[in-house]
C-alpha cells in the first residue's frame, strides 16, 4: 500500500473507534447525562429557548444560567434524527471533531503543507483526551471545533484578504461563544494577533475590516443573546445563581468565562497553577513527546537567536497557544477537558515540528522520536492488555478481531522502512492510539458503566416488574436515570414518603449509596427488592481495577418498597 492508501485505512479505522464511543458506552454522571436530561426536558416541552435543570437535593426545576444553548440544540436535532437516546445526543458532537479535524488539516497544509495537513489532522483526532469527548460529550467539542473552523477561516482571510472567510470566520467565532462563553474568541484572537504580529503585517493588525468583523459576529451571536433575554433579562425577579436581577446577555459575554477565571459563585477547583501543565502529558498522548520536544526546540531556537527567530517562525501554533496555555493556567477554576480548545493548535504546532525536522533532514532525530514512540506504545498496549485479559476479560469474538485487524495494521507500517520516516512515525502512532480507543470505547467504558446506578435501573426495574412512572428518589436527582428512564423521577422526602404510605400508597424508592442509612434510619422495615452498584465511575481505583476485589466496598444503591407495614410505630 502506498502511503496515501495507509491514511485511507487509519482514517477508516478511526470511523470505526468513533462509532464504537458513539453508540455503545452509556452516559456518564455528571456533565454528560446532565447536558442529556436538559435537553431531553427542552426536547419534549419543545421549548428551544428556556433552559431548565433540576436540583440535586430537592429535584425542582430552575432557571439554569451556565452553559449556553447550542450543545442542547445539538442534541435535540440529534433526538430528532436518531430517536431519543445517547446516540442522538452524542451525534452532532462527534460531526463536530471530524469537521474540527478538517480545519485542523487546512490549517496545518496552509502553514507547512500537504503533509503537515495530514498529520495534524490524525494528531488531533487521536489525542486521548479528543477521544474521550467524543462519548463524555460535554460542550467542548463544539467549542473546540468552531473555534478551529474561525482561526483557519481568519488565516485565510489574512492571506487573501477574501470577504467570504473573513465573515465565515466571525460567524464561527459567535457559535463558539453560544458554545461555551468567551472563551473561544479570547483563544482565536490571541493565536491571531500573534500569527499577525509573527509576520510584521501591521496591515493585517490594523486592517478596518475588524470593526464589520465584530458586526458579523454580533449577528451570528443575536438568537443565544435573544433566548438569554427572554429568560434572564426580561425576568430580574427571577432568582438566578443565587441573586436576583441576573443577566443573561451580560453572562453570555462575560461572566461566563470570567467567573471561571476569578473563582466567583464559588467556583474554585485545582487552583494551582501546574495543573494544565501535568494534565497536557496523559490528555496529549500519545503527541506528548512530539509536543514537548518541540516546544523545547522552539524555545532553544529563541534564546540562541536573541529573538530573531520569532519572527521567521509561525506564531499561531506556539506564541499564541502558549500564552494562552499559561493564562488559562492562572484560572481559579480548572478542568482537564477546559484545555480541549488549544487542541487543534497544539496539533499543528506538533505537525509543524515534524515537517521542521523532516524539511531539515535530521534522520538522527527522527530516529530518536521513533524509539521513544516505539516504548510510549509498547506501555499503552501493555495497559490495554491488562485490560482485556486480567481487570475485563475481553471475550466478544468482534472486538478481539478488530483488535487483531488494527495491530495488524500497526505491525505492518512499524515494517514499512521504506515510509517516509514522519509519515511512518505519525500512522503507526495513530493506529496504536486508535487500538487502545478501540478498546475503550467498545469494552472498558460499557462494562465500567455496568456500576453506575442510572443506566442500570431501567433493567431492574424491569425485572422486578415495577413500572418506571411509578417509581421515585429518595435522597437525590440521578441524572442518567433520568435520561434511561426518559422522565424526571420525583424526589421525596421522610415525610411525603410516610403521608404516602399512611393512605395507602406502596412507595417505590430508588435510594443512592450515599442515602440508603437515612432512609433505613428512619424506615428500618423498608423492604429490599433489588440492589445495584452505585459506583462514581470517573474515579476509578486501583482496588476498583482488580477484579478479586472490586466489589470490596463497592457503594450500592437499593429499590426499596415503603408500605404502611413497613412504617415505624408510634
Amino acid at each position: 500500500m502506498t502511503a496515501r492508501q495507509l491514511y485511507r485505512v487509519v482514517w477508516l479505522m478511526a470511523g470505526i473507534v468513533l462509532a464504537c464511543g458513539w453508540l455503545l458506552p452509556p452516559l456518564m454522571d455528571f456533565d454528560a447525562a446532565q447536558i442529556g436530561t436538559i435537553s431531553m426536558g427542552m426536547f419534549q416541552r419543545g421549548d428551544w429557548l428556556t433552559i431548565l435543570n433540576r436540583s440535586y437535593t430537592g429535584g425542582y426545576l430552575y432557571d439554569y444560567l451556565d452553559k449556553p444553548h447550542l450543545v442542547y440544540w445539538s442534541a435535540m436535532l440529534g433526538y430528532k434524527i436518531f430517536g431519543f437516546g445517547h446516540a442522538g445526543m452524542r451525534f452532532f458532537s462527534i460531526l463536530a471533531t471530524l469537521v474540527a479535524a478538517w480545519a485542523v488539516a487546512k490549517l496545518a497544509m496552509r502553514l507547512y503543507g500537504a503533509e503537515a495537513g495530514r498529520w495534524a489532522s490524525l494528531i488531533f483526532l487521536t489525542s486521548q483526551a479528543i477521544m474521550l469527548a467524543n462519548h463524555d460529550v460535554r460542550t467542548d467539542s463544539l467549542l473546540t471545533a468552531f473555534t478551529a473552523l474561525a482561526v483557519w477561516q481568519l488565516v485565510v482571510w489574512v492571506e487573501t484578504r477574501r470577504w467570504l472567510p473573513f465573515v465565515a470566520g466571525f460567524l464561527f467565532l459567535a457559535l463558539s461563544v453560544g458554545s461555551k462563553g468567551l472563551i473561544g474568541p479570547i483563544v482565536a484572537g490571541c493565536a491571531l494577533f500573534f500569527f499577525l504580529l509573527g509576520r510584521r503585517d501591521w496591515a493585517g493588525l490594523f486592517n478596518a475590516r475588524w470593526p464589520l468583523g465584530l458586526l458579523v459576529f454580533f449577528v451570528g451571536l443575536s438568537p443565544f443573546l435573544y433566548a438569554y433575554y427572554l429568560q434572564f433579562d426580561m425576568h430580574p425577579e427571577k432568582l438566578v445563581n443565587g441573586g436576583y436581577g441576573r443577566s443573561g446577555v451580560k453572562f453570555l459575554l462575560w461572566s461566563h468565562s470570567m467567573d471561571r477565571f476569578a473563582g466567583n459563585r464559588d467556583l474554585v477547583a485545582s487552583p494551582e497553577f501546574s495543573f494544565f501543565f501535568h494534565t497536557i502529558l496523559w490528555a496529549f498522548l500519545p503527541w506528548t513527546i512530539v509536543l514537548v520536544t518541540g516546544v523545547w526546540e522552539r524555545l532553544r531556537g529563541l534564546w540562541t537567536s536573541r529573538g530573531e527567530t520569532f519572527f521567521s517562525q509561525e506564531q499561531l501554533s506556539f506564541a499564541g497557544v502558549w500564552l494562552m496555555f499559561c493564562v488559562m493556567s492562572m484560572a481559579k477554576f480548572k478542568l482537564p477537558h477546559y484545555l480541549n480548545i488549544l487542541f487543534p493548535l497544539l496539533a499543528v504546532s506538533a505537525a509543524g515540528w515534524l515537517w521542521r525536522l523532516q524539511s531539515a533532514g535530521r534522520v538522527g532525530f527522527l530516529k530518536g522520536l521513533w524509539k521513544a514512540h516505539g516504548l510510549l506504545s509498547g506501555i499503552l498496549l501493555l495497559a490495554v492488555g491488562i485490560i482485556v485479559v486480567w481487570s475485563f476479560p475481553l471475550t466478544n469474538i468482534w472486538i478481539w478481531l478488530g483488535l487483531i485487524g488494527f495491530g495488524g495494521l500497526a505491525y505492518y507500517i512499524r515494517r514499512r522502512h521504506d515510509l517516509v520516516a514522519a509519515d511512518r512515525l505519525v500512522l503507526y502512532t495513530a493506529s496504536v492510539a486508535l487500538m487502545v480507543n478501540l478498546v475503550l470505547n467498545a469494552h472498558f467504558y460499557p462494562n465500567l458503566l455496568a456500576y453506575q446506578s442510572g443506566n442500570r435501573m431501567p433493567a431492574v426495574l424491569k425485572e422486578q416488574g415495577v413500572q418506571p412512572s411509578d417509581l421515585k428518589l429518595y435522597g437525590r436527582v440521578v441524572r442518567s436515570l433520568d435520561f434511561y428512564l426518559q422522565r424526571s423521577v420525583p424526589v421525596v422526602d421522610s415525610l411525603e414518603i410516610r403521608r404516602l404510605a399512611e393512605v395507602g400508597q406502596s412507595v417505590k424508592l430508588f435510594v443512592s449509596a450515599g442515602s440508603r442509612d437515612s432512609l433505613l434510619l428512619q424506615y428500618p422495615s423498608a423492604r429490599l427488592l433489588a440492589e445495584v452498584s452505585d459506583m462514581r465511575v470517573t474515579r476509578l481505583t486501583l482496588r476498583f481495577m482488580n477484579p478479586a476485589r472490586r466489589m470490596e466496598r463497592m457503594p450500592m444503591g437499593g429499590l426499596y418498597v415503603v408500605g404502611a407495614a413497613e412504617l415505624p410505630k408510634k
